[in-house]
């Protein structure tokens, strides 16, 4: 990606994930029920690149918004922020015993917000394989 280069200055490794499409069951799956989902042609894409520290510096293409995190102390930003997503996945990881280093990250992706076509969940498979 061109915009990583210029913002961050190295070369980066893309991680992407798709979006989906719930044909039947939906909200059924975490009650034992029967779903049927299927991957659509929509994506998200994580640009990343290792820093020498334990600093997340996250930008979303989408948003046009940059956010940064400590892996030392990481906390969300405000309820409902679209960076709870990355930095959440990286909480939990950590939480799980996995030490983490610091990344420079670039979020982009076409999967239309709010529709039900699991964007959340791609951005954090996507983030999860980058981190």
């Amino acid at each position: 990606m061109k915009e990583f280069r210029a913002r961050f200055g190295t070369p980066a490794r893309i991680y992407r994930a798709p979006g989906r499409v719930n044909l039947i069951g939906e909200h059924t799956d975490y009650n034992d029920g029967f779903v049927l989902p299927a991957d659509i042609e929509f994506y998200c894409s994580v640009a990343a690149a290792p820093r020498t520290d334990r600093k997340l510096v996250i930008r979303s293409e989408n948003f046009n918004e940059t956010v940064e995190g400590n892996l030392d102390a990481i906390s969300g930003i405000a309820k409902n922020h679209w960076s709870n997503y990355p930095l959440g996945v990286a909480w939990a990881m950590e939480a799980s015993g996995k030490h983490l280093k610091g990344a420079n990250l670039l979020i982009s992706g076409d999967i239309p917000l709010g529709a039900g076509l699991s964007s959340s969940a791609a951005i954090e498979v996507a983030i999860g394989f980058a981190l």
